[in-house]
């Protein structure tokens, strides 16, 4: 839960980083604002769903009674049959491809009502007020479907999508959120437009040959919009969502500006290249276009798709590991999130157990998956400072949530390991302090020990709760050029005190009794890089400061500790409280 920033009245805007004590990562109640209790804020969002509801259902009786005086009785009822059919299928592929984080089924509920009511209910009185002025001129005709009807109707839909990235800023994630709620939002508003197209059909063929003839008339356009095409509206909105998707994940001003305007105007303009097949080419040129044109143009989007989803995935694996450095993850949790056959591992394991704990199991799964949402935008220093208060109740949520799932054996953690995560070849020692960036590398091999992070002042390294501070900063704070440390981060659970001990040493720094000082080199920003790096004979490097180490004693908890992650050295899997199923 997220909360806004606070109004005039309020405390100023902490500085990225200084909500967090000297004592802990948590923030200080004295920054956070004045915020409305939960009782308020419940019965605010009861009112705004009941005036939204009540809006939908005006719109809807508006444009159905059009619909329905334009078609006839029984042009509208079998209308409404033929362009129901595909509705279901279309928005269960949509469904589909939203695994990681399924966008909230009110928002899903809104971009369908958006496009079948608001969007078609504009589109008509604006179409049809222009083709008119066009018709006095002498111009009207078909030039209205190719030159009026494809910006205003991209328009009306695509402003959906806009309202809701910005209304849901925090929530929605990019490009794929992006293709959802135009997958929605054109299913709706190609459904209300099918009605009237085929009740029409029935209507002016009943008139002139009976309603047998006019029942075949319309499934014949049926088998053109409803089988044939039926992810046209879908397709053309998806440019507009795509540039809004890329603009929400950028910094740039420029991109923020020019992403959702060069996706308009290339939705436009699809668009109007189909209904120009369609109005001026006949059926031949209708079937050419849609060979040469709209499927060439659904199979990119598909393969695009899939590939934006992918990528979805290893960021989500890279973020968590964020998170596994400092002992809020294992390394064995982070596949059962990332990938989507270890978050089906998991939900099959906890199905076992009963309906409660196959809850835990998804509850478990998407709060990490927002997590490494909300890590990504501080990456990407998108996300104001707020972000802090809203990563701690994740953490806390998530530290809560683990002991009440059950976990699958350690066969199914391997089976599920997605192919980029690391193995003992892959792990190098590091050259630089942790910072932001995707090029970073990320946890370690499961089962593999940690060094204690590197503490005292100066540190580049955060403690976990209860430890002492050393003035330890987290890489990619908000409103900071990339690559600087302005916040302290919450390190995890089972950290050991943040100063390192004998024969160890930070980034940079010669062991004290090793006999032998790193060399360094200066680097752009003036840390020192150590340059040689011994291996064991295991293959991996040996410990380091904040960073995977092969050494076997390692402290899980201190005192004053919240309840964290399991030890590390226990049982591959069943670490939840349930016991194996008889």
């Amino acid at each position: 839960m997220s909360y806004p920033s606070p109004g005039p009245a309020g405390p100023p805007q902490p500085a990225a980083g200084s909500a967090y004590t000297s004592s802990g990562p948590y923030p200080r109640p004295n920054v956070l604002g004045n915020h409305p209790v939960p009782g308020q804020r419940r019965n605010q969002g009861v009112l705004i769903g009941i005036v939204i509801a009540v809006v939908f259902a005006i719109a809807g009786l508006v444009i159905f009674g059009i619909v329905a005086k334009s078609t006839g009785a029984g042009g509208f009822t079998w209308g409404l049959v033929f362009a129901f059919v595909p509705v279901i299928p279309v928005i269960a592929l949509y469904l589909w491809l939203d695994r990681y984080e399924p966008e909230p089924t009110r928002y899903i509920v809104f971009a369908l009502c958006w496009g079948a009511f608001i969007a078609t209910l504009a589109a008509i009185f604006i179409n049809t007020e222009v083709s008119h002025r066009l018709a006095e001129t002498g111009v009207g005709g078909d030039r209205s479907a190719v030159f009026v009807a494809p910006p205003v109707e991209e328009f009306a839909k695509g402003s959906v999508i806009l309202l809701l990235a910005l209304l849901r800023r925090k929530e929605f994630d990019g490009i794929i959120d992006g293709l959802v709620y135009a997958g929605m939002v054109g299913v709706g508003f190609a459904f209300t437009e099918n009605i009237l197209y085929y009740g029409r059909v029935f209507n002016t063929l009943s008139e002139e040959a009976g309603s047998d003839a006019g029942l075949r008339g319309a499934f014949a356009l049926f088998i053109i919009r409803g089988v044939i095409s039926p992810f046209a509206h879908p397709l053309f909105t998806s440019f507009t969502a795509i540039g809004i998707g890329v603009a929400i994940r950028h910094r740039s001003t420029v991109v923020r500006f020019l992403a959702p305007v060069v996706g308009y105007l290339a939705a436009v303009l699809a668009h109007a290249a189909w209904n120009a097949s369609a109005s001026w080419a006949g059926g031949g040129g209708f079937i050419v276009a849609y060979l040469c044109l709209m499927v060439p143009l659904f199979i990119c989007l598909v393969v695009f798709a899939l590939v934006m989803r992918s990528r979805e995935g290893q960021m989500i694996a890279s973020r968590l590991y964020d998170y596994v450095r400092f002992g809020w993850l294992v390394p064995q949790d982070v596949p059962l999130i990332a990938t989507l056959r270890g978050r089906k591992a998991l939900r099959q394991n906890a199905r076992r157990y009963g309906p409660q704990a196959e809850a835990a199991a998804k509850a478990f799964q998407h709060n990490a998956t927002e997590l490494a949402y909300l890590r990504d935008k501080i990456v990407r220093q998108v996300i104001g400072p707020e972000a802090l208060q809203t990563e701690k109740q994740l953490l806390d949520e998530l530290r809560d949530r683990r002991p009440t799932v059950p976990f699958p054996p350690m066969p199914a953690f391997a089976q599920a390991a997605p192919q980029y995560a690391a193995t003992p070849n892959q792990y190098a020692t590091p050259t630089q302090p942790y910072a932001p960036g995707p090029t970073q590398p990320y946890g370690s091999a499961p089962g593999q020990q940690y060094a204690p992070p590197p503490g005292g002042d100066g540190s580049l390294y955060p403690t976990g709760p209860g430890q002492p501070s050393g003035g330890q900063q987290h890489p990619g704070a908000p409103g900071q050029q990339s690559g600087a440390f302005g916040q302290q981060y919450p390190g995890g659970p089972g950290q050991d005190p943040g100063a390192p001990g004998p024969g160890q040493s930070g980034p940079g720094q010669s062991s004290p009794g090793s006999g032998a000082s790193a060399s360094t080199s200066p680097n752009p920003t003036g840390d020192a890089r150590p340059q040689d790096h011994p291996r064991s004979p295991d293959g991996y490097p040996p410990a380091q400061p904040g960073y995977p180490s092969t050494q076997p004693d390692h402290s899980s908890g201190q005192p004053g500790y919240p309840p964290g992650p399991p030890d590390r050295q226990g049982p591959p899997g069943g670490y939840g409280p349930y016991p194996p199923p008889q």
